[in-house]
């Protein structure tokens, strides 16, 4: 935490602890990330983290919860933050100069799971990501400097595509909370209904609906791949670190029979030091980037 004020440091512990303390499919936070920079790692990753608990498991009235979390990224912002997570975050954003739009739509993608808990398209889905998944990546990209219109684009893609994976692997989660991320009029090409889900009947149509979402993810991968190539190397590492924890999770599902319902599709311990090795192995050869 050598980068960070002392008067800091125990707010960004505050953070470093959250962020290691929460089961992700991939490594938020790596040794590919700069040391210097870790710490804005923490406080963004806090940030993301405070947002989707409210959105998700806060007892009360999640909507003022909401409102109130916006309050304190305003204040952030203005220089006047009054909790650990929130001060280190201020510091994060006039360091690392970060705008507040993507902050501003995690907030909103949370609104919104409170209103909406179905979707009728593939382009209703991919408009939700825009708030709940794609800002991260430009957060990512902003405390690496590297935050530009074709970067943000390449950025999205991956984004998107790792949380259409979530969606997959997480379908039974989602019901439990009332939501369903399965698209009405692609679960309807294939014969199948929203009721289908809801009851987790993996019929022959469901699963057909999740080998198609799975293999636009992945397609959204493909395109996203390229930023690798864009951006500094450690960077670049990190991001590849990224798309093949999210391609485990698709190839998860397809061993599962795209079976929603068959068990959680998850990356084991074994299969996360697979790719880090790998990762750490080739480098930014063919996959990375130079600069």
């Amino acid at each position: 935490m050598e980068s960070v004020p002392v008067e800091l440091r125990g707010d960004f512990e505050v953070c470093r602890r959250l962020t290691r303390s929460h089961y992700e499919n991939f490594s938020v936070v790596s040794l590919f990330v700069p040391r210097h920079l870790r710490p804005h790692f923490y406080s963004v990753y806090a940030f993301c983290r405070g947002v989707d608990d409210l959105g998700d498991e806060y007892a009360g009235d999640r909507m003022a919860a909401l409102d109130v979390y916006e309050e304190e990224l305003r204040r952030a912002f203005a220089g006047e933050a009054t909790t650990p997570a929130f001060r280190a975050l201020q510091f994060t954003i006039a360091t690392c100069n970060l705008p507040m739009e993507p902050f501003l739509r995690l907030i909103e993608a949370n609104r919104r799971d409170q209103r909406k808990h179905t979707y009728d398209t593939w382009e209703d889905l991919r408009d939700y990501c825009r708030y709940s998944a794609d800002p991260v990546g430009r957060l990512v990209l902003g405390i690496f400097g590297c935050l530009d219109d074709e970067r943000a684009r390449l950025s999205d893609a991956t984004c998107t595509a790792l949380q259409v994976a979530n969606h997959m692997q997480d379908i039974d989660r989602d019901l439990a909370l009332g939501r369903i991320y399965v698209p009405r009029a692609d679960l309807e090409r294939f014969g199948a209904t929203l009721d289908d889900i809801r009851a987790r009947r993996a019929t022959e149509g469901v699963r057909r609906c999740i080998a198609l979402e799975v293999d636009r993810a992945q397609a959204l991968f493909d395109e996203g791949r390229r930023l690798e190539a864009l951006v500094p190397p450690r960077l670049a590492r990190q991001l590849k670190l990224y798309r093949l924890g999210g391609q485990a999770i698709l190839a998860a599902i397809r061993r599962q029979g795209y079976n929603p319902f068959a068990g959680r599709p998850v990356v084991s311990g074994r299969q996360k030091l697979r790719i880090a090795l790998s990762v750490l192995a080739g480098g930014a050869n063919g996959e990375g980037g130079s600069a």
